[in-house]
């Protein structure tokens, strides 16, 4: 069928016909393919020249979901090619309505829409389920007016009945999907950060063993002076694995702090830009090894805030470690502030491998990584280096639990190209004594 014909069937054919689309409409359990094969029915049934399905959304606002022609082709869904005030009619009365002429019918001739788009035969179909209107099917004809009568809505109203049904199915299997495949990611994440956390846990392990080794037998030599002489290196390793081994439990106790709601603000007047320089001057001797170049924008100009000063200091360490974990050796980070109304922004912009499209909400999930675990290292700022995955998920919990937001913008994952990702984060000027739910 390629043209806006009315397919031509007897009342005994038309049932069979009408009877084998319900068939399919049952047997389809995808949303998509459901609504692409209800619209091309729709149209051959009533001789229309293109139609819409529409959706309603929970906030009762509409979902223009597909819009095809008579040929089967899709076009792209434009609410305003549509009339709204007939089909906001259907919607609200969950009555069919058929317009022989929009032009001339005293309901709707007064409509921008009719006027500009100058129709003429329309007709819309709510779809109706358990009493509820979840949407409707529209159809029209500009090019003749009297294309639609009476006789047409009973079998597009029978489509519409079983099309509700089968729409609310095929949702309902789309979200177990979704929510099948989620589950299949959480349990490949969990396994990923069971890995992670032995690695982290037994690398510093097996160093505090090996030095408390060599310490005992440096203490059983005869000799004082080779005792004072190497005693003191190993102490100095010994205390760096213990302190690494610590670093990673309090990472692990302080996420499910805030995830189970048990984080404290401790507010105080903060400079964010000493509280940022103290931070670089942390990571200074790897900056400089890997050759990354910092610069600073604004930050100065900055007013004070109200927060947590440890609390925010783990959030910039965690978000700068992100950023030079991922910028490859002489690269570039900027760090840019500027006042936004009552909050405060810092742009943290790196020139690193970026975030996929899809990924770029996803890395402040819980125990998510991104890349493989082959680029896994003990160096948590090297290159693609080491890490559990809580680094932004932390970040995440402290900034809501200020009252702030935080999303990355990055345009392609490429680690070739080093596209580059600038974390974007949000933050009030003052708490105002409130603790806020952090959403991990």
């Amino acid at each position: 069928m390629t043209t806006d014909t009315k397919i031509d069937l007897d009342h005994a054919q038309l049932l069979e016909y009408l009877l084998n689309i319900t068939r399919r409409m049952v047997e389809m359990r995808s949303l998509d393919p459901l609504l692409a094969f209800v619209i091309d029915e729709s149209l051959k049934i009533v001789g229309a020249e293109q139609g819409y399905i529409v959706l309603k959304r929970e906030d009762g606002d509409i979902d223009f979901r597909i819009l095809r022609d008579c040929q089967g082709q899709d076009l792209e869904p434009q609410p305003d090619v549509i009339s709204r005030s007939i089909l906001q009619e259907a919607l609200t009365t969950g009555q069919s309505l058929v317009v022989r002429n929009a032009m001339t019918d005293p309901r709707f001739s007064h409509s921008l829409s009719v006027m500009a788009l100058r129709l003429r035969s329309v007709m819309c179909v709510p779809l109706i389920t358990q009493n509820h209107i979840v949407g409707a099917i529209y159809v029209e004809n500009r090019s003749v007016h009297g294309r639609f009568g009476e006789e047409d809505v009973i079998p597009l109203e029978l489509i519409s009945h079983q099309a509700a049904v089968a729409i609310q199915n095929a949702k309902l299997n789309d979200e177990l999907k979704i929510a099948n495949d989620h589950l299949r990611q959480l349990d490949a994440m969990k396994n990923k950060f069971i890995m992670l956390i032995s690695h982290e846990l037994q690398t510093p392990l097996t160093a505090v063993k090996s030095y408390a080794s060599l310490m005992s037998r440096v203490l059983d030599a005869a000799d004082t002076e080779v005792k004072l002489a190497e005693a003191g290196p190993i102490s100095h390793k010994l205390n760096r694995s213990v302190e690494r081994l610590n670093q990673t439990i309090t990472e692990i106790i302080q996420l499910f702090r805030i995830i189970s709601g048990q984080l404290q603000l401790n507010s105080t007047d903060i400079d964010l830009e000493q509280l940022l320089k103290q931070i670089l001057k942390r990571f200074g001797k790897t900056i400089e090894k890997r050759g990354i170049q910092i610069e600073l924008i604004d930050i100065d100009q900055l007013p004070h805030l109200e927060g947590d000063q440890h609390l925010l200091t783990v959030l910039f360490e965690n978000v700068l470690g992100n950023a030079v974990k991922y910028t490859p050796d002489y690269g570039n980070i900027s760090i840019s502030g500027a006042t936004q109304g009552d909050h405060i922004e810092i742009k943290i912009q790196d020139s690193g491998i970026g975030v996929p499209g899809d990924e770029q909400t996803r890395v402040f999930d819980l125990f998510y990584v991104l890349g493989s675990l082959l680029n896994h290292s003990s160096n948590k700022l090297s290159f693609q280096g080491g890490g559990l995955g809580l680094g932004l998920p932390t970040a995440k919990g402290i900034i809501e639990a200020h009252g702030g937001k935080i999303h990355l913008l990055s345009p392609i994952y490429e680690n070739e190209q080093f596209p580059g990702t600038a974390c974007v984060i949000s933050l009030p000027l003052s708490t105002a004594g409130d603790l806020h739910n952090p959403t991990v």
